[in-house]
């Protein structure tokens, strides 16, 4: 049975299948565990379309998954384990797939899937092809549905985790969804109720990897703290989440996604307001707590700032992860910094439309007024990752730093940190 949303990546199409049956030697005999399963595209004979919950029967031979050939390089067959998949297949014809039937699946996460399905081809409604790809990236959290292009210049300017599922999306759906919710008249005690509904649904679409499993429960814990009469900590909300995941499964420690996502919110938590204090001290920006903006340029003032506070957390992502980085992708962009700071404003814009895209898609003038805001939008981002990617030297290849070169890193990172706070007042 497909136990996936078959997902597009690169020239075949990937979905894990949970086995039932498998023929040994001409007699079928019952079975358990997962394969994923490869399928490429036939010109001559297309492929059968697969979805959630389909049986098929698959005339293929699988194999085990192999070790990475040279020290450091990402191991598929360490990431397929974790996700307790041993074995792998790959369908090249269509003589090889059988659609026997369709069973029911999991309700929840078959209904999320369609409501995925409308939720792209609405945005392909009101959006042109090659920005509406980039939208479903984002807000969808993959970067499966980009032309191989776009997604190399995103990989070369540091920003292709704007197109991971991670902590920004839930952070935005959190942040746009309790507006609307107060404005149409819900009660505040059941709006937190209606969101970590909403969260749920989010991860059911987009998949649990680590990164948003993590970014979901921290959310699902700040929402339902109130309800408990408790008030948030970041810190605690980090060590709970991560030690939860964990315990679930303790083989996520060596993923990348769980390492570069909890590393990058430690980041937010503890690098982030240091930088900030020691620019505001400098005056290289204003502290708008105390000087809150005044006159006709207040959106100005206002860009600006969400543009430095998007300038702070890429430079403490950035500079916190940077070993780890190295270590599995063996390069370093230096045109992150400047391309965060950009994007990163235009991200909420195209969430929105994202978001509301199937409703969008049935109001003809609506659609196609903010249906090209959408379109203007991620055309501007697409030309600043264009400009910034195609340089020459816009990343550097480095080698992978080894364990103790990037332990001593961090050591002299916390060092400075403390030396840096001890000088500065981080509230």
């Amino acid at each position: 049975m497909v136990a996936s949303d078959p997902e597009n990546v690169g020239d075949k199409t990937r979905l894990i299948c949970r086995v039932e049956r498998v023929n040994v030697y001409g007699k079928w005999r019952r079975a358990s565990g997962q394969v994923m399963v490869n399928l490429y595209p036939n010109e001559e004979r297309p492929l059968p379309n697969l979805d959630y919950a389909d049986q098929v029967r698959l005339d293929v031979v699988p194999y085990p998954p192999r070790d990475p050939t040279n020290p450091g390089q990402f191991s598929w067959k360490g990431y397929l384990a974790r996700q307790s998949i041993y074995s792998c297949a790959y369908v090249n014809s269509s003589s090889q797939v059988h659609i026997l039937k369709s069973k029911k699946g999991n309700v929840f996460l078959y209904a999320a899937l369609k409501a995925k399905h409308y939720m792209i081809r609405s945005i392909a409604r009101i959006i042109p092809e090659r920005e509406a790809t980039v939208l479903a990236g984002m807000v969808l959290g993959t970067y499966s549905y980009l032309p191989k292009e776009i997604l190399n210049n995103f990989q070369r300017t540091g920003t292709l985790h704007l197109l991971a599922a991670s902590g920004f999306n839930c952070f935005i759906l959190v942040f746009l969804s309790m507006p609307v919710l107060k404005r149409i008249g819900i009660m505040p005690k059941y709006r937190n109720e209606i969101v970590i509904i909403l969260v749920g649904m989010y991860l059911l679409m987009v998949g649990p990897k680590p990164s948003l499993i993590r970014a979901s429960l921290m959310a699902f814990l700040l929402l339902i703290a109130p309800l408990l009469k408790r008030v948030p900590n970041n810190k605690t909300l980090f060590f709970v989440a991560s030690t939860v995941i964990l315990a679930a499964n303790p083989a996520y420690l060596f993923d990348i996604g769980f390492q570069l996502s909890f590393l990058a919110v430690w980041a937010l938590i503890s690098v982030a307001p240091v930088i900030e204090s020691i620019l505001i001290r400098a005056k290289v920006i204003s502290n708008n707590g105390k000087n809150k903006p005044k006159g006709r340029f207040v959106w100005l003032s206002k860009l600006s700032s969400e543009a430095a506070g998007a300038g702070v957390a890429t430079a403490s992502i950035t500079l916190f992860t940077a070993p780890i980085v190295a270590y599995y992708f063996n390069y370093f962009s230096l045109v992150s910094l400047p391309a965060n700071m950009v994007l990163a404003l235009g991200v909420p814009v195209l969430f929105v439309v994202g978001l509301f895209a199937p409703v969008l898609a049935l109001v003809p003038t609506a659609g196609a007024i903010i249906g090209s805001v959408g379109g203007i939008v991620t055309s501007a981002m697409l030309w600043v990752v264009d400009f910034l990617g195609s340089w020459e030297h816009a990343v550097v290849a480095v080698r992978s730093p080894g364990i103790l070169a990037i332990a001593g890193y961090y050591l002299i990172l916390q060092a400075v940190l403390s030396y840096a706070r001890s000088k500065v007042a981080v509230r």
